[in-house]
């Protein structure tokens, strides 16, 4: 009689060990084939979505350097007395490659990146002047800017009074004859009127003895001295600014990247604007990592173009096959600098 440990196996026996163990192989395999295939796409979608950011950052950088330069020696400041070479290094130069915590104000600009230095009256308006005075002997003087001319434009005044409120800030004075110019600290601003009536007196005081601001400013005036022959008759003025645009380096401490900054100076100064706190740290756009800039003259003299590169970064900074990184360049023509 046969016992029933000696039947033969049937498939209802269930699967062999070895069958079992291929069987879970099989299955690791494929979970961890659609794992990889999961983290790959991840990963790229991330990389895509870093890139977009990228562009849009490096747009916005471009945008506001472009627009910066078209500003660069707006007023005439760059313009030249009879006899004398035009001198555009008053409005536009570049600091190029700085050294490791090269200082903008208080703060430093990345290593091995550009700084870029630009004046001009380039975020207000040129006010037409309805009257002025000025002695020569002292530096003082006044114009007097209406809301709406005599000939019946309009003039928004509050950067101008804003500039009053502020103190030092610098008052480019053109002269009727539109070659020569001069720049003093404001001093002072009464405002009377209202609506198209409105008027502003605005006092400057020119004498470079007054401290480092106004000798700075009497340096960029025509010939570089005070002009006090040549202004006696003011056509239009301007708010002069200063705008220091630099790459910031990041701060893992607090986890900010490296960004595109500017900062706003006293003209032809060291000294940080007064009238914001965060005047040195103005924020441009994000991931910016280099910033390059090349002022060109053309061959005649009179033409100059700003060739602009941009290098953004995303990602993580230790693993190189998860960092995406975009260059951007553009051209601005400097108009004003004939």
């Amino acid at each position: 009689m046969r016992t029933a440990a000696g039947l033969p196996k049937t498939a209802e026996g269930g699967a062999s060990l070895l069958e079992t163990l291929v069987a879970f192989g099989l299955t690791v395999a494929v979970s961890a084939f659609a794992l990889s295939l999961f983290t790959f796409h991840q990963r790229l979608a991330r990389a895509q979505l870093d890139d977009a950011f990228l562009q849009q950052a490096q747009r916005t950088a471009h945008r506001e350097l472009r627009r910066s330069l078209r500003g660069a020696g707006r007023g005439g400041i760059v313009r030249r007395m009879p006899g004398e070479e035009p001198r555009p290094e008053l409005v536009a130069f570049v600091e190029k490659d700085v050294a490791p915590g090269h200082p903008v104000g208080a703060l430093a600009a990345a290593e091995g990146t550009d700084v870029l230095v630009v004046r001009g009256v380039m975020n207000g308006p040129l006010y037409w002047v309805e009257e002025s005075a000025l002695d020569p002997a002292s530096g003082r003087g006044w114009v007097e800017v209406r809301a709406e001319t005599a000939g019946g434009l309009s003039q928004p005044l509050s950067m101008l009074q804003d500039a009053g409120e502020t103190g030092d800030d610098a008052l480019l004075l053109v002269a009727a004859a539109g070659a020569t110019h001069a720049v003093a600290p404001i001093t002072d601003i009464e405002a009377s009127g209202r609506g198209r009536g409105r008027m502003l007196k605005v006092h400057f005081h020119g004498d470079p003895s007054r401290g480092p601001i106004a000798a700075a400013y009497v340096g960029m005036s025509s010939g570089g001295v005070w002009p006090a022959g040549p202004m006696m008759a003011v056509d239009r003025v301007g708010v002069l600014e200063e705008w220091r645009f630099y790459v910031r380096p990041g701060d893992l401490g607090s986890g900010r990247g490296s960004q595109l900054a500017k900062a706003r100076f006293y003209p032809g100064t060291e000294i940080a604007w007064r009238r914001r706190n965060s005047s040195l740290s103005q924020p441009i756009a994000d991931d910016i990592v280099d910033l390059d800039v090349t002022i060109v003259r053309a061959a005649g003299g009179r033409r100059f173009t700003a060739h602009l590169a941009t290098t953004a970064r995303a990602g993580e900074p230790a693993a190189a096959a998860l960092r995406v990184e975009r260059t951007a360049s553009s051209v601005v023509r400097l108009r004003n600098l004939r």
